[in-house]
């Protein structure tokens, strides 16, 4: 062929673009492919050079972002072909601005897109196709999004993937999940495993990267192994996970609300606007919502402690100071051989304007047998006397208790602005800072000041109660059985952050005597006077 006659030759490219997988199994490219070879045959000027297709690729990506798009558009540059066959525009793209970079392209190469629908695609027929695709992306997005809300609401299943311990079970308008009791591993099924799992992050105080190395110690597949699933790589489901147990699929799995029976859609979304939609369904559930929450401590905790340096201190990141609101810190005296709670904001400090809290330290032997005396005593008898004598002594002044805590701390706070400010004055002055960071510090002291301010004058004579809940009966129940078996110093630790919500130390008065506000999780608050260390302070000895 001359070179004339290879200029005049009408060589073809085609491209086929379907978005899903549901599409992908349904075929769909096929029609496409179809199409275009029926044009094709109908043409006797036209040669084909090649066919290019990608599967399960969404539109929304650019072209020279797609596994085959990407070939095509190198072939395109080094001249291989001169017109570009589509089903139509909406295959090439479905965002206005990718497409009228491909015309531009297309164009300084010299090549024809001809569509099956909308025919040769030039000048302002390309620019008018495109915003009709764009308009009808946005018109599908809104559309789509308008039914997953209302399947949302309605608790149907939405599409994704099944988490772990559940089945689809119907299809289209009347799919919704349920348990899932088919066997995983052994001889446990998928909801067994999850259960195991919030076990051990409440019950044993496992953190997730332990439970990973159990889970793949045990063999234990993971839910995309056993549902021969396989991982997205750029768009495209293609390969296949190692199945390997990791700490974050642990913790993403433990934070879903639908395992105590909340479905909720769009709430992995990274849009602003996105709401978040929640339905209840109790039959769901597959922990107590009792059991949900104290795996959501366990994670929050283990987010701000470390691992144990070899001793175990029972109250470890439950006691806080009333007076600054840092954690009291634990650490053992060698030469007495006791241990002690120190204020943070005592060992620290809070920085160079607002110098070191003034709280008093906490003897560990004192304290510590006042708790575990009333959690072992929960646990045996959860009707105890002592329960009852608990909740009593605070019938009439709990609220009175929550309030005076609640103005203290305020109070602390009004005192601790007032000596950063005149902190701050002494460091301008001496020339510490310069007179644009004075004012700004001073500013920003007036700003918390009048915060504080507010919420001092809004406090009330009295405060509302907020209701006890019941602890789970089984959750109560294994925790007896471990009690009566004998526990580690660190299962006990476990079972304190489990049972106490936290215990906040207060220094009042001229005499800094020192008083803890223990918050228990199965009963109402209970106020301690803190002895001394010489121990002449009047306080509740463990029964």
């Amino acid at each position: 062929m001359t070179i004339e006659a290879q200029k005049a030759a009408r060589i073809v490219a085609t491209y086929e673009r379907v978005s899903s997988e549901d599409q992908r199994e349904r075929d769909t490219i096929r029609t496409q492919q179809d199409e275009l070879a029926r044009r094709l045959e109908s043409d006797p000027s036209a040669v084909l050079f090649k066919r290019y297709a990608d599967n399960g690729v969404t539109g929304t990506r650019p072209l020279a972002d797609r596994p085959s798009g990407k070939q095509l558009l190198r072939d395109a540059e080094s001249h291989l072909f001169n017109e570009l066959w589509i089903y139509n525009l909406k295959r090439l793209g479905r965002k206005k601005i990718d497409l009228l970079v491909l015309q531009q392209r297309f164009k300084s190469l010299g090549i024809k897109v001809i569509s099956l629908q909308e025919g040769e695609l030039t000048g302002i027929g390309f620019d008018i196709h495109a915003i009709l695709a764009d308009y009808d992306r946005e018109y599908f997005l809104n559309l789509s999004a308008d039914g997953m809300n209302r399947a949302a609401r309605e608790g149907r299943y939405t599409g994704g993937i099944v988490p772990l311990g559940y089945k689809v079970v119907g299809q289209k308008q009347t799919a919704h999940l349920e348990p899932s009791t088919e066997t995983m591993w052994a001889d446990l099924s998928e909801a067994d495993v999850v259960r195991r799992l919030y076990n051990h992050l409440t019950l044993d105080g496992w953190s997730c990267v332990r439970i990973a190395k159990e889970f793949n110690g045990l063999g234990l597949p993971t839910d995309y192994i056993h549902d021969n699933r396989e991982v997205e790589i750029k768009g495209q489901r293609k390969k296949h996970t190692q199945g390997v147990w990791r700490s974050g699929h642990i913790r993403n799995l433990v934070v879903n609300p639908i395992y105590k029976g909340v479905l909720q859609y769009g709430r992995r979304s990274d849009k602003p606007d996105r709401e978040v939609i929640s339905k209840t369904i109790p039959s769901l559930a597959l922990v107590s919502e009792e059991v949900w929450n104290a795996a959501q401590e366990t994670l929050k905790r283990n987010r701000t402690i470390g691992p144990s340096a070899g001793r175990v201190y029972l109250l470890k990141s439950v006691i806080k100071c009333g007076n600054c609101g840092l954690t009291y810190v634990a650490s053992w005296n060698e030469n007495r051989n006791q241990v002690w709670y120190r204020c943070n904001g005592h060992l620290t400090g809070r920085g160079p304007t607002e110098g070191r809290c003034t709280a008093k330290d906490v003897k560990g032997d004192y304290l510590e047998p006042v708790v575990w005396t009333d959690i072992d005593t929960f646990l045996r008898d959860p009707g105890s006397d002592l329960i009852k004598e608990l909740a009593g002594e605070q019938e009439d002044n709990t609220s009175a208790l929550v309030q005076e805590a609640e103005r203290i701390t305020l109070e602390k706070a009004m005192e601790q602005l007032a000596a950063r400010r005149k902190n701050a004055i002494n460091l301008g002055t001496r020339g510490r800072i310069t007179d644009a960071e004075l004012d700004e510090l001073l500013d920003e002291i007036t700003r918390k000041k009048a915060v504080v301010q507010e919420k001092l004058q809004a406090l009330q004579p009295e405060v509302e109660e907020e209701p006890i809940k019941q602890l789970d009966e089984d959750l109560v129940t294994e925790l007896r059985k471990r009690l009566d078996a004998g526990l580690t110093p660190l299962q006990k630790q476990e079972i304190v952050r489990l049972l106490v919500k936290k215990i906040t130390i207060y220094t009042e008065g001229a005499e800094r005597k020192r008083r803890a506000l223990i918050e228990y999780r199965f009963t109402k608050p209970a106020s301690v006077a803190v002895p001394t260390s010489t121990g002449r302070d009047s306080w509740r000895p463990p029964a």
